[in-house]
């Protein structure tokens, strides 16, 4: 039987205007490192699908997705994920914060092993893109665009950036660490210790995207920094003294890296990989930063013309326009662009008014204390698998951090702080799913266990 919810939120953007909202079937849909996304049924105040992400921040630390996806100054882009409401809950010194988003059926992750047609990969490529361009024009840094963190929905084709959690505002005056993106998608300026660099690294890891799609799985599976490095010197060569200069590189290649003078080419990692295709991909990666194709041009390339054909449709006969219409790509190609000084000044006093806001704990939450977690899973057979896999590529990405960070001095994030992240996952969509003897609880504390002996 479904349990409905009350829970007293704020709607995201506003003036912490206060909602009433009523969600029923609540059910644990994937856990992570930093953080657990539910899924539930919202019934009030309308009728919709969403997804419910808790994150659980460091004392005095402010969320800069919080910061950025409820941002008023800004205006909301359709392959950028919005947030609709936002609430919290204290639990002793800790605080939960939760971001209500609109539920997305899949991850990119997960429609890439359906084996996409050119059409489709050309149609998920080109919203990337579009996506990449409107957090350029707002001076934001994504810094972990992969697979997991894009989502889709598969039968009509659209597609949104979500996960913010990396990104910071890029301001060429301040220097950036270098120990960012997960490392299979990690462009070669951050491999070699650049701290100056800007949105163009978010390019380089659409371009692994992009590759893996035609693929169908991991273009560059490099087991540490060193290896990473050497794998794209082998396709695309190595690195050139002007390039690493382009670079603004503070490492050196070492020898293994330093011998590939000539790659092999993408052909040979990527077998089905077309003409347009190859071509395509060797605008994007690239190793001077500058010279990415990116923003406009990207959008305007040859290579997606097959999309603004009269009458295309993808072969579930959905049309193209569905998507994206005429009037979108008139406005998001050929449509007027702000001065980046003005976009960086909006950001900016955004960013000042939500500073040290915090969300309140709200007031009204008559059913937490009540309700009783289901015996079984209440996830279905599909959702069961993509929450398996995605615990096992998390488990992945944190021996990988694990790993490198024994290499690296890393100012954000030491394993110590690592383990007590983990710790704080317990918390759950409701108050009651934290306390002790709750089911939904019990398994996600099993899971950390299993992660840590791992």
């Amino acid at each position: 039987m479904s349990v409905t919810v009350e829970q007293e939120a704020y709607e995201m953007p506003s003036d912490n205007k206060k909602v009433l909202l009523k969600i029923d079937d609540v059910h644990l849909h994937s856990c992570g490192v930093f953080s657990n996304v539910y899924r539930g049924r919202l019934r009030e105040p309308y009728v919709k699908e969403i997804a419910i992400k808790k994150t659980w921040p460091e004392k005095g630390e402010r969320n800069f997705e919080f910061i950025f996806l409820t941002g008023r100054e800004r205006e909301k882009h359709k392959h950028v994920i919005q947030m609709i409401y936002a609430f919290s809950h204290t639990y002793g010194n800790k605080v939960c914060e939760s971001y209500v988003f609109e539920f997305m059926p899949n991850t990119l992750a997960d429609v890439i092993k359906l084996r996409l047609n050119d059409f489709d990969v050309k149609l998920y490529t080109w919203q990337i893109f579009c996506g990449l361009k409107y957090l350029e024009e707002h001076c934001v840094i994504h810094r972990d665009l992969k697979p997991v963190n894009i989502l889709v929905d598969h039968f009509s084709g659209l597609l949104k950036i979500s996960d913010f959690g990396s990104s910071k505002v890029f301001i060429r005056s301040k220097a950036n660490n270098f120990y960012q993106v997960t490392r299979f998608y990690r462009p070669p300026e951050l491999l070699m210790k650049s701290t100056d660099y800007d949105t163009s690294v978010d390019v380089w890891s659409a371009g692994c995207v992009v590759a893996e799609m035609i693929r169908r799985s991991v273009v560059f599976p490099g087991r540490d920094s060193a290896h990473q490095m050497k794998l794209y010197c082998r396709c695309f060569g190595a690195p050139t003294d002007q390039e690493l200069r382009a670079m603004k590189a503070q490492d050196k290649l070492d020898s293994e890296q330093a011998k590939y003078t000539k790659g092999y080419g993408l052909r040979k990692l990527l077998s089905d990989i077309t003409s347009e295709q190859n071509a395509f991909l060797r605008k994007v990666l690239v190793y001077t930063p500058d010279k990415r194709l990116h923003g406009r041009d990207v959008l305007k390339d040859e290579y997606f013309a097959a999309l603004w054909r009269p009458g295309a449709v993808r072969s579930n006969e959905q049309p193209v326009s569905k998507v994206i219409s005429p009037e979108e790509y008139k406005k998001y190609v050929d449509g007027e662009e702000s001065p980046t000084s003005k976009r960086l000044a909006l950001l900016t006093l955004a960013m000042k008014s939500t500073k040290d806001q915090f969300i309140p704990a709200c007031e009204k939450s008559n059913s937490y204390e009540n309700v009783q977690m289901p015996r079984k899973s209440t996830l279905i057979p599909k959702e069961q698998k993509m929450a398996r896999e995605q615990k096992s590529r998390e488990d992945n990405s944190r021996e990988e951090r694990s790993r490198e960070r024994a290499q690296h001095s890393d100012e954000h994030v030491s394993d110590g702080m690592t383990m007590k992240k983990n710790k704080s996952l317990a918390p759950s969509m409701m108050a009651t799913i934290g306390k002790k003897g709750s089911r939904d609880s019990l398994v996600v504390r099993k899971s950390i266990m299993k992660m840590h002996r791992n």
